[in-house]
């Protein structure tokens, strides 16, 4: 059990000297427990927690602060639980150094305080926690998860704590029963200059849907530089000294209200949607609220693939996924968002099947209108589902939100499409995550399950790791997407460069990406880079497949695209990758390795990738695509060059490296690693 006691000093802020001391004094306490045996550990405990209070109490003068101590695996992040006259609070450091100073603690019910202001921390239950994640995003490749459990009572209060070597979260014990929450007192705070990472929209949808793009300010400026007010989405990215990441979000959002923060000046405060109004949580025994999460990456790799968030969530019910054959990833085709006269005519719907199965897709999506543009609705998309299925195309179909919030008309409408063998459907206009919306998408994830549906949320918050507790989750929004080009919002490159590492890392999105004919202030090259960088195991590609088929422009691109992954073996960033600046990325399917690149910056730039990461180099057959004069370039390039790769990327371009392997080449550095022993998250 790796906790003690130590007092601290009473301006309330744990100095980096006194975070020294204590880091180097678990570091002794740790050896002395490897020394002990089993019946003489309570009593060098005992000599240990009294060294610990009279080696604080000497460095501070006195003992105002009691203050418990919670390790991560190996000792290299430490959350402290702190009481003292003004209330419960927390801190957190990671090798020595803080990363979330003195934040408040607290949950109100019903006006009430769910933390006596009384109580003192006492640890009452701790044990080792190991996760296996098979995420579907990550082709069922099992990754193996470390964290550190505890239990901590104030009072009748029980908060529990997850520490992971890179990050901590903690949630509240629920008392049983009815419960009307009417506030949080939870916050973060952190040094106010240090940048963030946040997304902004002019107006009331910025919270509603999370289309907003992904920008950069002081985190002491996230008060004041919004024009709909000081309250943001999650996650946050805080970039600090190294440069190292720091990221504010959720997992496990069930049953409650989605977390939003409040920023005040270098605070943020947990907010939610419903305000003074609270909201109800009918508890049973052992219920909690959501995790707040705060995560640690030593750089954009390991902030791009951070586990945390999925593997505080619960593993998917045996029961409920019996059966998941039915779940599979693909590309699909969208007739929407390239709509003319001929959207919704069923001849026409046959032509984008078609063109799909010439582009090796998998689905096809029939979005909005399709119930109103025909009669026999049932009858015609029994036939469109007849027709697909010769061609191996499956459907998907779109439904607004309102018409589902009736359980008895939701599941009589999941049972029609189930019978006629729908593959999916696509739900939208939840625009909101109140408790009674976040309900409301954790019951139809169910329901589609019970029928075999798999589900993509449109109009929503972003993930918070449902992914992994409901697989038949293959995607949702909550991201600022390229159907806003059609809507005179066209999407910025430095909007793109940022996805991976903000949205993303937190689950995938329904981008839609792909959008050639309508590509904004980007390049032709960006968008098919796009469809590499941004990951939905739904991967809904915005350009019209008939289009991609026939236009002699896209005639260089369509191998690729037939050959386009929907999920990935492994994925590593580049170091040339920088949040709203360039995103380098490369990943691997099967034997074959793709590096996508994009530009962010109104200047070309130049890359010099270093690929010594992919063992037997020289054995790959390498294909590169660039821009050139608005039309895509595609060149071999001999394979001793691959170890001296110096690049051009045009402004707001891309570029795209296939390397096809054989049976003979062997995985990463990383993916031997992965499969041959457990890895931290």
């Amino acid at each position: 059990m790796k906790i003690f006691f130590v007092p601290a000093s009473e301006n309330n802020r744990y100095t980096m000297k006194h975070a020294g001391w204590i880091y180097s004094f678990i570091k002794f306490k740790r050896l002395l427990d490897a020394a002990c045996i089993f019946h003489a550990r309570r009593m060098v405990r005992v000599v240990v927690l009294s060294i610990a209070i009279i080696l604080t109490t000497s460095i501070t003068g006195h003992s105002t602060e009691q203050r418990l101590t919670l390790e991560s695996p190996s000792g290299s992040l430490i959350v402290q639980v702190i009481k003292n006259e003004q209330g419960a609070f927390y801190t957190v450091l990671k090798d020595a150094q803080p990363l979330i100073h003195n934040s408040d603690l607290g949950l109100s019910i019903a006006g009430l305080p769910l933390i006596n202001p009384k109580a003192l921390p006492e640890l009452i239950e701790t044990g080792d926690v190991q996760v296996s994640l098979n995420l579907l995003k990550n082709n069922y490749r099992e990754r193996a998860i470390s964290y550190k459990r505890y239990q901590v009572r104030l009072g009748k209060a029980i908060i529990e704590f997850a520490v992971f070597d890179n990050g901590c979260a903690f949630r509240y014990h629920l008392p049983k029963g009815q419960l009307y929450i009417t506030g949080e007192q939870t916050s973060f705070v952190l040094e106010g200059n240090r940048p963030v990472w946040f997304f902004e929209r002019a107006n009331n949808w910025k919270l509603k849907s999370y289309a907003g793009l992904w920008q950069q300010t002081r985190l002491d400026s996230l008060d004041k530089i919004s024009p709909t007010g000081p309250v943001q989405g999650k996650p946050l990215i805080v970039q600090l000294p190294g440069p190292q990441y720091l990221f504010i979000t959720e997992a496990a959002l069930y049953n409650y209200s989605g977390m939003r923060l409040r920023a005040r000046k270098n605070s943020l405060l947990v907010d939610f949607t419903e305000g003074e109004a609270g909201f109800y949580v009918n508890s049973p025994a052992g219920s909690f609220t959501p995790w707040r999460v705060i995560g640690w990456a030593a750089d954009l790799d390991g902030l791009a693939n951070q586990c945390v968030v999925a593997a505080l969530n619960p593993a998917p019910d045996k029961k409920l996924f019996k059966n998941t054959n039915y779940i599979k990833p693909g590309k699909s085709a969208w007739s929407w968002i390239s709509r003319d006269e001929n959207y919704l005519d069923p001849a026409n719907e046959k032509k984008i099947i078609d063109a799909a199965a010439q582009l090796h897709y998998d689905y096809t999506l029939i979005d909005d209108g399709w119930e109103q543009a025909w009669v026999n609705k049932w009858e015609v998309l029994n036939d469109l589902v007849a027709y697909g299925k010769k061609n191996n195309i499956q459907l998907w179909v779109w439904k607004d939100s309102k018409f589902l919030r009736d359980s008895v008309y939701r599941n009589a409408f999941l049972d029609t499409l189930s019978r006629l063998g729908v593959a999916g459907i696509k739900i939208d206009f939840m625009n909101s995550e109140a408790k009674e919306l976040i309900d409301f998408e954790i019951n139809f994830l169910k329901a589609a399950a019970r029928k075999n549906l798999m589900v993509n949320f449109h109009g929503c918050h972003a993930s918070t790791g449902e992914f992994r507790t409901f697989p038949n989750e293959m995607t949702r929004e909550g991201v600022r997407g390229v159907e806003l080009n059609i809507m005179n919002e066209p999407i910025p490159a430095w909007h793109n460069t940022a996805l991976p590492f903000t949205r993303f890392m937190v689950g995938p999105a329904d981008y839609t990406p792909g959008f050639f004919s309508n590509k904004g202030p980007t390049t032709l090259t960006h968008q098919l880079a796009l469809l590499y960088l941004l990951e939905s195991p739904f991967q809904c590609i915005a350009e019209n497949p008939v289009k991609l088929v026939n236009d002699p422009l896209y005639k260089a691109i369509v191998p690729f695209i037939r050959d386009l992954p929907a999920t990935w073996d492994s994925s590593i960033v580049l170091s040339q990758s920088q949040i709203g600046g360039c995103a380098v990325i490369a990943k691997r399917s099967g034997n074959d390795w793709y590096v996508a690149a994009i530009n962010g910056q109104d200047k070309e730039l130049v890359i010099d990738p270093d690929l010594s990461f992919i063992k037997q180099l020289s054995k790959y057959k390498a294909t590169h695509i660039t821009d050139k004069d608005n039309r895509f370039s595609v060149a071999a390039i001999p394979s001793a060059d691959l170890t001296s790769l110096s690049l051009k990327l045009a402004p707001h371009g891309g570029w795209l490296l296939r390397l096809t392997g054989n049976a003979a080449t062997r995985s990463s550095r990383r993916d031997s690693l992965i499969k041959s022993k457990s890895l931290n998250p």
